[in-house]
């Protein structure tokens, strides 16, 4: 049989810890699933990121591309300016224009990315095929039939209703919120078009990411709603999330160790600083909490000085902003105090721990909806996010043993799924049918 030939070109925001880890564990499962007869060559193009080194160390090569950024955190570098990814038109363009230089160079016969319109609209101009991967379908068909559990926690007035009033209110109108300003980017449909995109004025959220072949890392039952709307290139393929089998320091072993319960905060990369705050002020707040918490401090949120400082002397806390391997600290964990984003929720939830969570945006917010539906955790509205309601919600999951036997339940579901190696069987299938690459 003859040999034959396969470059992918890998671009994703690389500053985004979870989108990362993801990216490579897909492709490090694309990788070993790779037919005999084929020579598989895979890069990761990347404009700037203080993670690389993850990239590396799955042993996959790095390609500059431009624009260069400092790679500390994708709110800096895209500029983020809610309800707009993009901080103007002029930013938007240099990344398009870069990945187009990029693909001109590289000839890739697939992209693969992620939540990243730059590599999306690039690889579509020049025709190139593409392979996506997201954290919730992009697709009308599921935002408009369910997939948007409760109201958007940024609509004054309505968020101030009761959950199963807002819950009603959100399935009603579903059809409404797809008008909500997030849905349609005006800077990235002006820098489309001024890069030759055939289409002028704002570009919708499902148009600018699409791909021939879409694979939503989630848990399939929070989809099963709507799944039969969605087009078949739509693959539902299980979470995926960071998988580390590094050991925790003896420091961090032992403080969780400590009698009384014990809490994990990590809001991750995409938090502020205020959010982050806020939590620590909840676990100090009241001497009456016998708890041990340890604090990650990513240094891109904030210094490691101005976190202690919020904690002050109190030796419940542990404030780090060492790299901690998630999935060991959260095995120590009774309670687990997070963001919403994907990669987080899904590492609590196979260690089998219940969460007490804010959304910074939809998909975030409905996240942590999914798991708080299955009963294994709380959110709590972005505006409510104060120290004592913080604290209230987790003396709440630690007195209630309901919230830890769901988290449990949930966490043996997920353990069973593989959803890297689906990921990786639907994109060679993909490969395979490709015209160009029969013949």
């Amino acid at each position: 049989m003859a040999s034959k030939n396969l470059y992918v070109v890998v671009s994703v925001a690389f500053q985004d810890f979870g989108d990362t880890t993801r990216a490579i564990a897909i492709m490090k499962a694309f990788r070993d699933l790779c037919p005999s007869n084929v020579n598989l060559k895979v890069d990761f193009l990347s404009c700037g990121s203080n993670i690389e080194y993850l990239i590396t160390n799955a042993n996959f090569n790095i390609v500059r591309a431009e624009p260069r950024v400092k790679g500390i955190s994708v709110r800096e570098d895209l500029g983020l300016d809610f309800p707009e990814f993009f901080g103007s038109p002029e930013i938007v363009k240099t990344f398009i224009d870069g990945q187009l230089a990029a693909f001109k160079e590289l000839k890739p016969d697939i992209v693969f990315h992620g939540m990243f319109a730059p590599a999306s609209l690039a690889a579509r101009l020049l025709g190139i095929r593409t392979i996506n991967f997201l954290p919730l379908p992009l697709h009308p068909g599921a935002f408009g039939n369910g997939l948007i559990r409760d109201l958007p926690d940024p609509m004054p007035l309505l968020t101030r209703l009761p959950r199963p009033v807002r819950q009603k209110l959100a399935w009603w109108g579903s059809s409404l919120l797809l008008k909500a300003p997030i849905f349609r980017q005006h800077r990235v449909g002006a820098a489309a078009a001024a890069s030759g995109w055939p289409v002028s004025g704002p570009i919708s959220l499902f148009d600018m990411n699409m791909a021939d072949l879409n694979l939503v890392n989630d848990h399939p039952t929070f989809h099963t709603d709507y799944m039969h709307r969605l087009p078949k290139n739509i693959v539902l393929t299980g979470p995926i999330w960071a998988q580390n089998d590094s050991k925790l320091d003896e420091d961090i072993i032992a403080h969780l160790d400590r009698p009384g319960s014990s809490i994990v905060v990590a809001m991750g990369s995409s938090s502020t600083k205020g959010m982050l705050f806020e939590a620590i002020r909840a676990m100090r707040l009241s001497q009456e909490d016998q708890w041990n918490a340890v604090i990650l401090a990513p240094r891109c949120i904030c210094t490691l000085e101005e976190a202690l400082e919020v904690a002050g002397e109190d030796e419940r806390l542990l404030v780090t902003d060492r790299f901690i391997p998630a999935p060991a600290a959260k095995a120590l964990a009774d309670v687990v105090v997070i963001h919403g984003g994907q990669g987080t929720v899904q590492t609590a939830v196979a260690a089998g721990k219940p969460i007490v969570g804010v959304g910074h945006q939809l998909e975030q917010q409905t996240n942590l909806d999914n798991v708080m539906d299955a009963g294994a955790g709380i959110r709590i509205q972005y505006q409510c996010w104060r120290a004592r309601n913080i604290r209230n919600a987790v003396r709440q999951v630690l007195n209630d043993p309901s919230y830890t036997r769901r988290a449990t339940m949930l966490a043996n579901e997920v353990n069973q799924m593989d959803g890297a190696l689906t990921a990786g069987e639907a994109m060679w299938e993909f490969a395979l049918s490709v015209e160009e690459f029969k013949a």
